[in-house]
């Protein structure tokens, strides 16, 4: 019994090895690929595999003469180029979809051996369909929907093989109860009901793009994207203090430093000794912030952006103080927010070990809301935990520089 135990171990694993390795080159229906082989190949095969047959689809070295492998559906599909030693599939269709391999030889030897799976999905109407990216923080967790999932069929979940190319992918879930990938094996959970991709503690390599196949058998009923992106940070500042903004978005595969960037000035990446400079954890550093260092900054690297919001205040002068009782409601008004263009709020207390976040930034502020159109903070259900520093940030949003106008602040104090 210990054997047969063993036995099924190592063939699960090993089948989760073959699909964490598997290339998935996605496709919507009426859409070509092109199959690129190398120039100085004296013959090429290109085969598809059809269950545990491989079939021979066509040699490069006799594709159109009236004995060639090539079926004839596909011949009339197939575009040839000599120059570039490519060959398109035009007008794709689910029968397209397979396994395929690419052989090359030169004087005997194999120079070029290819293996991946082709996907093709009906083509989906955007029209009706609004799909934004979803952020979250770094060693947070969250939910990337899957839509049009249904008990009664399959669902895949890729992700995205690199960040550089949008073609490739690779399967996050083949059983839809496992990852086949070893690098997030217990961070990623499809969620049984919604067939929702759940990653939990995200790191770096977690941002990139995703796709959820609603699969019939081995047919892509359809396929829906969506983009995993770090969420923005608020960050408050007074003058003459610093600040440090991370560029928490990098990791080993990338061969380019990051740069920063604020919008309509200059590029930020090769800041050595100026104020901010760029440290070397690629880190944006301010040693004496000042009023025009307001604004809005973002970290790049390939295909990911980190965002930041700095909002940059005169010293405030003495705060107002609001008395409170456990299980009040308690609304705090912002004076000034109709001088400026929009106003923020930021919280600072006990629980956040005197540390400052935006209302917009911290996820544990369920029982506060914000009305932006009169300038008001309503907290519900008021606890000892609420007790602390409260600011409301008027600015002025001047071609992105969020020019702070003034600050109120406020202490909530337990009675």
């Amino acid at each position: 019994m210990a054997a047969v135990t063993e036995l099924s171990f190592l063939l699960f694993a090993l089948s989760n090895y073959i699909h964490a390795q598997e290339v998935i080159i996605l496709r919507d229906e009426v859409d070509s690929y092109t199959f690129k082989l190398p120039e100085n190949s004296t013959s090429c095969l290109i085969s598809r595999c059809v269950g545990e047959e491989q079939l021979v689809l066509w040699n490069t070295s006799d594709l159109w003469s009236n004995s060639s492998s090539v079926p004839q559906h596909l011949k009339q599909r197939l575009v040839s180029s000599v120059k570039t030693s490519s060959y398109t599939i035009l007008n794709l269709t689910h029968s397209d979809s397979g396994r395929y391999r690419e052989e090359c030889w030169t004087e005997g030897n194999v120079t070029h051996d290819n293996n991946f799976t082709i996907t093709v999905c009906p083509s989906t109407d955007w029209s009706d369909i609004t799909i934004d990216p979803t952020s979250v923080r770094l060693g947070g967790t969250v939910d990337l929907p899957c839509w049009g999932a249904a008990d009664n069929l399959d669902i895949q979940w890729l992700k995205q093989d690199s960040r550089d190319d949008y073609e490739t992918w690779r399967r996050v879930f083949w059983d839809k109860t496992t990852s086949v990938m070893d690098n997030v094996r217990g961070r990623y959970q499809v969620v049984t009901n919604t067939s929702t991709l759940r990653v939990s503690n995200v790191t770096a390599t977690d941002f990139t793009a995703y796709s959820c196949l609603v699969m019939n058998q081995q047919q892509c009923v359809s396929s829906y994207p969506v983009g995993l992106v770090p969420q923005y940070e608020v960050i408050y500042r007074s003058v003459g203090e610093t600040a440090v903004l991370p560029c928490s978005i990098t990791d080993s595969t990338d061969e380019q430093p990051p740069r920063w960037t604020k919008p309509f000035s200059t590029d930020l990446g090769q800041l050595k000794q100026t104020d901010p400079s760029v440290d070397q954890n690629y880190s944006l550093v301010f040693s004496s912030l000042m009023l025009n260092h307001s604004g809005r900054y973002y970290c790049k690297a390939p295909n990911r952006v980190q965002h930041y919001y700095l909002f940059v205040c005169p010293k405030f002068g003495p705060p107002a103080v609001e008395l409170f009782s456990e299980g009040e409601e308690v609304t705090l008004r912002c004076r000034d927010w109709g001088k400026g263009k929009g106003h923020v709020w930021f919280i600072k207390s006990n629980r956040t070990e005197g540390r400052i976040f935006s209302v917009w930034y911290d996820q544990s502020m369920s029982r506060v809301s914000w009305y932006r159109n009169n300038g008001t903070l309503v907290i519900s259900n008021i606890s000892v935990g609420d007790a602390g520093e409260y600011w409301c940030v008027v600015y002025d949003d001047d071609y992105g520089h969020y020019q702070c106008v003034s600050t109120e602040r406020t202490v909530l104090v337990w009675l």
